[in-house]
């Protein structure tokens, strides 16, 4: 059954945490709770959509969508930097905003100390970060970060308009650095970033997904129509009617999929697990699945007594999962990159 984990900073906390990061090929999935407090958890909003979905809802369904996308995008258009002529930012949401970015911007110095501080010369200094955001929070940090490269998925040479191509083979690439007076090579930290549900970035265009960042939703919609089309513009997984599926996108998502599955069957993963519920069937499966990899190493963070128990339940019957949890007080974004670091001497 899967282990519950205590932690309160100890000398034996640090050394477990060591011992899992020093020799194993390293992975993260994060969801939605780790962009809090930017961007409010809406429920089960996936649930609800398929269920209108199902009941023909049309009009429904899509005023829902909207009404998402337009909460996912108002942090969004802060972090970007922009807002319609006379428009009022609340500056209670420009604080969540910051708050939000630093919890990210320390979430890549950590990822970069893992790489770089790592004993082993045997296996790659890359970690996979999966994830279900759709939000560029993640995209914003790491252009912070000048000591670790992010591939998103998108080619390094963009088209002869300029545009980058996803490219879901190019998370299998590694980048060195070569000197011009001796002969070495070393090979760069980099964080693969695996979006398994789109984000707003994505552009999709004559068969191919580019990256682009949309203009900002109109005031008002003079029609269902438009407003039906401004939510189909979006390449994200949400439910869909068939008449309005995309192709391309399913596509996408079974190949990131495929990702996530041989990342997690290789020897000696480790999988580390933050603000995801696994709400997502297709994910949960596939994790259960690549469970009976002996050598896969599961380590949940839950944010409270009730997550602990709803994973403690979840994968009762997996004993290579671990269920960390620090009593008396909230397991937060900060907390967590506060733990993954603690035998490195944390966060400075």
């Amino acid at each position: 059954m899967a282990t519950y984990r205590a932690y309160y900073g100890q000398d034996r906390d640090r050394e477990y945490f060591e011992r899992i990061f020093q020799s194993a090929n390293i992975n993260f999935i994060i969801g939605s709770g780790a962009s809090l407090p930017a961007i409010s958890v809406l429920g089960d909003i996936e649930s609800e959509l398929e269920a209108l979905v199902r009941a023909g809802k049309d009009d429904e369904y899509f005023n829902k969508s909207e009404s998402f996308l337009d909460n996912v995008w108002k942090a969004n258009n802060v972090l970007l930097k922009r807002s319609r002529p006379a428009e009022v930012v609340l500056p209670a949401l420009m604080d969540d905003v910051v708050s939000t970015q630093n919890n990210y911007s320390n979430f890549m110095r950590a990822l970069e100390m893992l790489l770089t501080r790592r004993r082993t010369g045997l296996l790659p200094r890359r970690i996979n970060l999966f994830t279900t955001n759709y939000d560029l929070f993640i995209e914003d940090a790491a252009v912070k970060n000048n000591n670790v490269i992010l591939n998103d998925g998108f080619r390094q040479r963009a088209d002869i308009y300029n545009r980058t191509v996803f490219d879901a083979k190019c998370f299998y690439q590694t980048i060195h650095a070569t000197g011009n007076l001796y002969n070495y090579s070393v090979e760069l930290p980099t964080v693969n970033l695996i979006k398994l549900h789109g984000s707003l970035s994505w552009h999709s265009f004559d068969k191919e997904i580019y990256y682009s960042i949309k203009d900002m939703k109109p005031v008002a919609f003079n029609t269902p129509k438009e407003k039906q089309d401004w939510v189909m513009s979006h390449q994200l997984v949400l439910p869909r009617k068939d008449k309005f599926r995309e192709t391309l996108l399913d596509n996408v998502y079974y190949d990131l999929l495929r990702t996530y599955s041989n990342e997690l069957d290789k020897e000696g993963s480790l999988l580390i697990v933050f603000g995801f519920s696994f709400a997502d069937e297709h994910i949960e499966t596939l994790t259960k699945k690549a469970l009976r990899n002996a050598t896969l190493k599961i380590v949940i963070f839950a944010y409270n007594e009730a997550a602990k128990e709803l994973f403690l339940d979840k994968f009762r019957d997996y004993s290579n999962v671990d269920v960390v949890f620090t009593p008396g007080a909230p397991l937060d974004f900060k907390k967590m990159n506060e733990i993954i670091t603690s035998f490195l001497g944390g966060m400075k």
